[in-house]
């Protein structure tokens, strides 16, 4: 492949990553970063795309500061993208005269539903919001499902081939030519392999998930309208090349069926009898409701936002049943009937708060299927033969958990893929099988799930890691570090020992960004490897995000709340553990390990019980690879307790703390934020070593 088609390839593979990018999600943010890191790799050293280099250079120190952010899409990053995209597409064309690249997003005013031509043959799609929002919305609902939808393997042919067909027939319906268009040609490339006309290999399967993708956009894009998240224009996003592509391999099928043209709307906006139903008779049998559809006609869509006040409400009201039932303890009421009925009330509290907390959950198997997508592609790109093996994909987890997994998960599987597997050849000379394994695990471990990536590959080379730690200046050479400290050290901020970058990784950017998402879920992330045999990340995550399982500590006369899954140990400390360094720091021997101790009682400004550190109790806890002691007055005992969200003034006041809980006997406690107290800001990323 020469420079050019490279280059060509680059940008047109950015333009489908910017298209799909929304403000508010933080999806593509690590293809978008890797992608422009090529591009300005690839333009370095050439006259003739100098500009470009810069341009690239520029945007890509950009993106990194929005990747480690750990935040979605602005909506002015969502139109900087954009913009970008229009500015590389021209100077590319500054310095030759590449392909028609991607057709980024054009504003116009709304109009009637037409589509527009535009100079590259890719259509402008103009929503009539006005008249058609509620048709719309339908369209869009009934579009996600068919396109998410991935049975078993012998019904999945057949179920891809009707998710077009309801497509095709619910855009030419409402007119949407663009969607129609592209979604005829793909359900006649399909029923040619239906037909046994056509064998269904990876080039045709490549086509058929790049044709998903777009039409997935289509729907991300008119939703984002509806929405009023983003501006009502013209939306244009390239189908032509891809429509070519199939119409090509149509053709050399010996089939040449022709891409149908949408009637013109009307003026009242009447539709024809057959677009009306959007489908032919004979292919009425195809789209007969399955019982999965079925299922979901018997649900009800409610609005997350009357779902998430419904759920504080039913929290409240465990609590006061909790405080009106300590308080008919205290005193001492002996009414048998009055403490059954208390007793009644109590389990039907439970039961309402266990059914209440089961709406917010959703099953693992989408994510599963997202990441089994990215083994495939990414394998197909590095010439790798990848197995992707699951379980426990039907586990289920607190939505807002699985929603913000997918951009953690994302990066530590393309890492799998790219670093962890060795070539074929390598692996062959390793007595290894020619095709690399990854695992991908979900369980239920005490009060916690746990989620674990683990592949056969190469392993990671602890002696290298260590080097450029200490190259990086986070540890000293004479340093004792566990297996456990040194692996640790790659979640550093543009850590990397890769010998050449990729595309797909290598730049050092994502890791410290997979720490930091998976600990601002409450969760906890460890790694394990075995040099040339494979590596293993293991994820501990909560259940929900609505209830925390934490250990009601005292200090003073406050009350404070450690979540457990931070929790190590905990024990009475001996006069001898407890040691000065450098007659300034206090550490406590564990075991032989010297752990930093923080006094709680001096970091939050509270008067203790004792002064004596003997006189209290030390909880260990830990963030990431570091550990600290936490000095206490005493260890009340172990609650399930509902999280209430600090308001944003005090939140940003004092970092200490993650949110508040209603305990017990109606006091309030504050949330400890493990992770602030570990690794407070400047904090060195081996001190607790």
């Amino acid at each position: 492949m020469s420079g050019l088609e490279r280059l060509q390839k680059l940008l047109d593979s950015l333009g489908m990553e910017i298209v799909t990018a929304r403000a508010g999600s933080d999806a593509g943010q690590f293809p978008i970063l890797d992608l422009l890191g090529n591009l300005r790799d690839a333009t370095a050293g050439v006259p003739e795309f100098a500009e470009l280099h810069v341009r690239c250079a520029a945007a890509w120190e950009r993106m990194v500061q929005i990747v480690e952010s750990g935040k979605p899409f602005a909506p002015d990053e969502e139109a900087w993208l954009c913009d970008l995209l229009s500015g590389l597409q021209t100077l590319a064309g500054m310095g030759a005269s590449p392909a028609p690249a991607p057709a980024r997003t054009t504003v116009r005013p709304p109009g009637n539903g037409d589509s527009k031509s535009t100079t590259n043959g890719d259509q402008a799609l103009e929503l009539n919001l006005e008249g058609d929002s509620d048709l719309l919305r339908e369209f869009i609902e009934q579009g996600v499902l068919v396109l998410e939808e991935q049975p078993d393997e012998a019904e999945t042919l057949n179920t891809v081939f009707r998710a077009f067909h309801t497509l095709k027939g619910g855009a030419g319906f409402l007119n949407l030519d663009p969607v129609n268009q592209l979604a005829h040609v793909l359900e006649t490339l399909l029923d040619l392999v239906r037909q046994d006309k056509l064998v269904l290999d990876r080039p045709i399967i490549d086509l058929i998930l790049r044709g998903r993708d777009v039409l997935k956009s289509f729907l991300d894009r008119i939703e984002g309208q509806l929405n009023n998240t983003q501006p009502a224009a013209a939306i244009v996003i390239p189908t032509a090349a891809l429509k070519l592509e199939v119409q090509k391999v149509i053709d050399q099928c010996g089939s040449t069926p022709a891409v149908p043209h949408a009637p013109a709307p009307t003026e009242s906006g009447a539709r024809s009898p057959q677009d009306a139903t959007g489908l032919a008779p004979a292919a009425a049998e195809e789209t007969t409701p399955s019982t999965v559809a079925a299922e979901r006609a018997a649900m009800v869509k409610v609005s997350t936002v009357k779902l998430d006040g419904l759920l504080d409400l039913i929290g409240e009201m465990v609590i006061a049943q909790s405080l009106v039932a300590q308080d008919l303890t205290r005193s001492g009421n002996e009414n048998p009937q009055f403490a059954r009925n208390m007793s009644q009330l109590g389990r039907i509290t439970r039961e309402l708060q266990g059914v209440s907390m089961s709406m917010r959950m959703m099953p693992l198997r989408g994510v599963f299927r997202r990441m089994a997508r990215v083994v495939r592609d990414v394998g197909s790109k590095r010439n790798k033969q990848v197995q992707f093996v699951t379980s426990g994909e039907d586990i289920e987890l607190d939505r807002n958990i699985v929603e913000e997994l997918n951009d953690p998960l994302l990066h530590l599987i393309r890492n799998a893929v790219d670093h962890g597997i060795e070539p074929t050849e390598a692996r062959r000379k390793a007595g290894k099988s020619a095709h690399g394994t990854i695992r991908m695990r979900a369980c239920h471990e005490g009060g916690s799930m746990v989620i674990e990536i683990s592949d056969d590959g190469a392993g990671l080379n602890r002696d290298r890691i260590l080097a450029k730690a200490i190259e990086r200046g986070l540890t000293t050479a004479g340093a004792s570090h566990s297996d456990e400290e040194i692996y640790g050290f790659i979640f550093a901020a543009g850590f990397s020992t890769a010998e050449t970058v990729t595309d797909i990784s290598g730049r050092g950017v994502g890791m410290d960004v997979v720490r930091r998402n998976i600990e601002r879920l409450r969760g906890c992330i460890d790694i394990s490897s075995n040099f040339g045999r494979g590596t293993t990340f293991r994820l501990t995550l909560p259940l929900t995000l609505a209830i925390i399982d934490g250990l009601i500590v005292k200090v003073g006369e406050e009350r404070f709340i450690i979540p457990t899954l931070s929790a190590r140990e905990s024990f009475c400390p001996k006069a001898d553990m407890i040691l000065r360094i450098h007659g300034v720091a206090e550490v406590v021997n564990v075991r032989g390990r010297l752990l930093p101790l923080v006094r709680l009682h001096e970091l939050l400004g509270i008067k203790p019980a004792s002064a004596s550190a003997v006189d209290g109790l030390i909880v260990v806890v830990q963030s990431g690879t570091n550990y600290k002691c936490l000095l206490v007055d005493a260890l009340l005992h172990r609650q399930e307790v509902v999280i209430k969200s600090l308001n944003e003034m005090m939140a940003q006041k004092n970092r200490l703390f993650a949110g508040a809980a209603i305990l017990g006997d109606g006091r309030v406690g504050l949330i400890l934020d493990v992770n602030s107290i570990v690794n407070p800001e400047g904090q060195s990323f081996s001190q607790a070593a």
